[in-house]
């Protein structure tokens, strides 16, 4: 990661990257590939250490497979892997959540402070303290699942709507350069967008109440985008 050289440069995740059209790409399949064989693996060893039933009958198949092969020992190894696991997750969290209060800050769309940088290290601070405050708050309102289904309920709306985005960019801006390449495009991303509309659909199905709240939660965005704007205007 390259440290911003300026006060005034927008530390977003992409732009701290050296040679982001090449190493991003790269990261991204390399990552992907690596927890595709890992989770591959892993159901591989359920199913010759647990049978069909014994899977189905618990809800920690993991745990239930290291105690069966390694005894409590076993167990205990996947809940330290599971925590361990969790730092990464955090980290990306750190990385990119606070630059959106930071965008949002540059652009008048939220609180000034949120837009500083720290003078040594570069960093949006307020945005991360921020953050981590918030993240606070809302691991006293309620359990980790019920955290968990709002969250993936509204990632889905975002991941879809930010592919379909790129489809709209491409017609509308042809000559635009395109640093990145999609492979299979257009079939690609409308099939992404197609999946990420199902999915949002059966969760809807399945859990209408934490969608519905989920999505309460998001659509309050929408009046604090006007009421941020025309503040920012005045």
């Amino acid at each position: 990661m390259e440290p911003l050289q300026a006060a005034t440069a927008q530390p977003l995740a992409v732009g701290e990257i050296k040679d982001p059209q090449r190493n991003l790409p790269r990261s991204i399949i390399l990552g992907t590939a690596v927890v595709t064989l890992v989770y591959l693996l892993a159901n591989i060893g359920y199913l010759r250490t647990l049978t069909i039933a014994e899977i189905a009958g618990t809800e920690r198949v993991a745990a239930t497979a290291a105690a069966r092969t390694m005894g409590s020992i076993g167990s205990a190894f996947v809940a330290l892997t599971i925590l361990v696991s969790t730092f990464g997750t955090t980290n990306g969290n750190i990385m990119t959540a606070p630059r959106i209060c930071f965008a949002q800050a540059r652009d008048g769309l939220f609180f000034r402070r949120f837009g500083d940088i720290h003078p040594a290290f570069e960093t949006p601070h307020i945005s991360i303290l921020g953050q981590g405050i918030w993240a606070a708050i809302l691991a006293l309102t309620g359990s980790y699942s019920q955290l968990v289904s709002y969250a993936m309920f509204t990632f889905w709306i975002f991941y879809g709507m930010t592919v379909a985005g790129l489809i709209v960019l491409r017609r509308k801006c042809p000559d635009a350069p395109c640093p990145y390449r999609m492979f299979g495009y257009p079939v690609t991303p409308v099939l992404f967008v197609g999946i990420a509309g199902w999915v949002v659909i059966f969760a809807f199905i399945s859990s209408p109440l934490t969608s519905t709240i989920g999505l309460s939660i998001l659509l309050t965005g929408v009046p604090a985008y006007y009421v941020w704007r025309r503040w920012s205007r005045r």
